[in-house]
């Protein structure tokens, strides 16, 4: 069945959506945010790693040449270059460094005295030639200033004829007087060098690029100073191959003697919206919506039957007003007539007649006239107490003096049975109540107990004090209360009638207007009865 809301109802789904969208919107967002915020960590490691692993190779190369100057420093004198080879052979594998590439010592009339290779390359005859055919005359002044001291100098990478990339690295060496005695350059090869970060480092994620002092960038097969490129080969991981902003880039710059080095990394594809991401959002939207849609629904499809119920509650206690009204005019309009027809009768028993059972007729006329009037009246009080007519009124009151004012009331019955009452009470004191409803219960509960005591029986009236209550009890050795009829005595819905022991009829009525009344006074009523023994039934009333 499809449901047709208000406009109320569509305004509040409409404004539902909008907020979820705006939580959906907003959590989706924040994921994105720690996912960059995780990326450009995981950014910064990669770029902390691959500057920490060239700072390493470029110590341990460092490392190398340091001990080639110790070497020379020992021994006092230019060492021959069978002695220097030995020497690098002996350290490499300790130092963990790549072999250098060329090993030269320039004296100090620029002459190479010695230049040897430890990587294989064709032979470049330097010996017994000037350096300055290969750097120029500010090289040889650059030179000169260079032998004068005996700290280590690095040079920016450069292309080496060989078609590698070439890194030099030279010391001056001088005698204990502090006299030049020439330079010692060693040239590594930048390839393996750089090949440290990539064996540590993701490649298939991260670019690199390398930048020496001079702002001139080089990578594992060329030197990019504007030289004449001598590689064939180019570096497929050179990070001018891809397309990356230079905001992307993470940069830190290593310090080398004289010189730095800054490694720079970015991400080689830029950030993109997860699509599970977009679609579980959308999914949790459509789901968190449902469920919405369902809520509404349900507070409309329970609103609607309220509104129904209320309208049949209002109804229905119209209906039952109209009836207990209606019942108790009724039931007060045949109380008179039969009141009227009991004192006749009264009249009529004193007379004399022919017949001997005319009196014995008019007694039972009169009986049964009293019994439709004691239903009647506990009819009226049970329509009255449904109908909330009938108040509370409590009031300070003696308990013996009711229940004696009852007995009376009752004498011509008690007489007609040969009962007797045993009046027994341990409590002399007042109680709080509604004088009306307790003579009322007295009045049904004793009127039960001579309906269905046997002839000349014994019935026992006890109030005593029982901890912060008065107990009113009444006895009767009579008929008892079958089985069947035990559960259902306080019952509205099912009325249990037993006939007494001189045929005595009764509604059913009497117990349950009892605890009601017995209720209202935040008392208890209680029945205990054994079939054909007896019957005992008391209530409590706190004090």
């Amino acid at each position: 069945m499809s449901l047709r809301f208000s406009k109320n109802y569509y305004f509040l789904f409409a404004i539902i959506a909008i907020i979820t969208a705006i939580a959906v919107v907003w959590s989706t967002s924040r994921i994105i945010e720690e996912e960059q915020a995780t990326r450009k960590l995981r950014l910064k490691q990669a770029n902390k790693t691959a500057a920490t692993e060239l700072q390493e190779a470029l110590v341990s190369y460092a490392t190398l040449i340091s001990g080639v100057k110790t070497f020379i420093s020992y021994r006092n004198d230019i060492p021959r270059k069978e002695d220097i080879q030995y020497f690098l052979k002996t350290q490499i594998s300790d130092v963990k460094a790549e072999p250098p590439f060329s090993v030269s010592y320039i004296d100090t009339n620029h002459i190479f005295q010695f230049d040897f290779t430890m990587q294989p390359a064709g032979p470049l005859h330097l010996e017994g030639t000037s350096i300055k055919d290969i750097i120029g005359e500010s090289g040889i002044r650059r030179m000169d200033t260079l032998m004068l001291k005996d700290s280590f100098y690095a040079s920016d990478p450069t292309n080496l004829i060989e078609g590698r990339v070439g890194f030099p690295l030279g010391f001056g060496i001088l005698d204990s007087t502090g006299v030049s005695r020439g330079y010692l350059t060693s040239v590594a090869e930048f390839a393996p060098i750089i090949n440290r970060v990539y064996d540590h480092v993701d490649k298939s994620q991260f670019v690199f690029s390398f930048q020496s002092t001079n702002g001139n960038y080089f990578d594992r097969t060329r030197s990019y100073n504007y030289q004449k490129l001598t590689s064939d080969d180019s570096d497929p991981e050179y990070f001018k191959n891809f397309d990356i902003a230079e905001n992307q880039y993470v940069y830190t710059t290593i310090p080398f003697y004289n010189k730095s080095f800054t490694v720079g990394t970015a991400y080689k594809s830029p950030y993109k919206f997860s699509t599970s991401l977009i679609i579980s959002s959308a999914l949790w939207y459509l789901l968190i919506l449902g469920f919405m849609l369902f809520i509404i629904s349900q507070l409309y499809v329970y609103k609607k039957k309220n509104a129904t119920i209320a309208a049949q509650k209002e109804q229905l206690s119209e209906l039952v007003a109209t009836k207990n009204k209606f019942f108790s005019i009724i039931a007060h309009d045949l109380r008179s007539p039969l009141s009227s027809v009991i004192n006749y009768l009264d009249v009529l028993k004193g007379g004399t007649y022919e017949n001997s059972q005319t009196n014995n007729i008019f007694g039972q006329l009169e009986d049964s006239s009293r019994n439709s009037i004691t239903l009647l009246d506990n009819l009226l009080k049970w329509s009255k107490i449904q109908t909330g007519q009938i108040a509370f009124n409590p009031e300070t009151l003696d308990l013996m003096s009711i229940t004696k004012d009852q007995i009376k009331v009752q004498s011509q019955l008690l007489e007609k049975k040969g009962l007797q009452v045993r009046l027994e009470s341990s409590y002399s004191g007042k109680v709080t109540a509604d004088k009306n409803m307790i003579a009322t219960v007295i009045r049904n509960l004793l009127s039960n107990a001579i309906k269905f005591s046997r002839l000349n029986g014994i019935i026992v009236i006890e109030i005593n004090k029982v901890e912060n209550n008065v107990s009113f009890s009444i006895e009767d050795n009579g008929i008892g209360i079958p089985d069947d009829f035990k559960d259902n005595l306080l019952d509205i819905t099912t009325l249990t009638r037993q006939v007494g022991t001189n045929n005595e009829k009764g509604s059913g009525l009497g117990l349950i207007l009892c605890n009601q009344f017995i209720e209202a006074h935040k008392g208890k009523l209680a029945i205990e009865s054994a079939f054909e023994k007896g019957t005992i039934v008391s209530f409590l009333l706190p004090l």
